[in-house]
């Protein structure tokens, strides 16, 4: 009987003795791990703080990114269907602008201006104008309620009677006047598209890069223009290199 007690007693000092040892050992573990991290070299699991840190600091840079190519001029503007509060030509969807874009080719040193209308461009007399801001410092605009469409040269699109496209740049500040080979215009469908040579678009103060533009469609040159793209700015040009 006494024997069996003795055994009981060290099989119960076995059981605290390992109970103790375990609790002893996981902060001598945990300490050993935290002391040991390194944001280069880690082996198994991240503890959850080093985790959360690590997390955050890549979804910022996830947001950085994201916010610096929203923030990157992309030369491309689209806008909802709707005229000029002060137009008097005909509501015609072919003069009905929904999308415009200035893209400069650093490599073949040319602008590709295109406009897109609500519906298929096919009446003789409309005219497309891209209005271009080469300077940066330029006064209000001349456009009733638009001051900050600004512009000292314009691209024009004109069709004939037979729908053929004729473009000219014009220069507003030197009066100088290029008429552009057939080629350098087409026109698919919605959109009006033509490629201009920069050297036909010299700065007035503005690196060809940060140059500004507007869109609009004219049904009659006699008339108030349809409709802005964008609506009431100049925006930036697109680069491709």
């Amino acid at each position: 009987m006494q024997l069996h007690q003795q055994q009981n007693h060290r099989h119960g000092a076995r059981l605290r003795s390992r109970r103790k040892a375990s609790i002893a050992v996981e902060p001598l573990e945990e300490r050993a791990l935290l002391s040991s991290f390194s944001a280069n070299h880690v082996h198994g699991p991240l503890p959850v703080a080093a985790f959360v840190v690590h997390h955050n600091q890549a979804h910022q840079q996830f947001t950085n990114s994201v916010v610096e190519r929203a923030r990157r001029p992309t030369g491309i503007v689209t806008k909802r269907p709707h005229f000029y509060e002060f137009y008097t030509g005909e509501k015609a969807k072919s003069v009905n602008a929904t999308r415009a874009s200035a893209i400069l080719s650093m490599r073949s040193n040319t602008f590709t201006f295109t406009g897109t209308v609500q519906g298929k461009i096919n009446d003789s007399g409309d005219i497309y104008v891209w209005g271009i801001d080469r300077n940066g410092q330029l006064g209000p605009g001349p456009f009733q309620g638009r001051p900050n469409i600004k512009f000292d040269a314009v691209v024009v699109v004109t069709l004939n009677d037979s729908l053929a496209p004729t473009a000219q740049v014009i220069d507003l500040k030197s009066g100088i006047m290029w008429t552009l080979l057939a080629e350098s215009t087409s026109i698919r469908n919605k959109m009006v598209r033509v490629v201009v040579p920069a050297s036909f678009l010299p700065s007035t103060g503005l690196a060809p890069s940060q140059y500004r533009f507007n869109f609009w469609p004219d049904y009659d040159p006699q008339t108030a223009r349809a409709r802005f793209v964008p609506e009431s700015t100049d925006v930036k040009v697109g680069v491709r290199r």
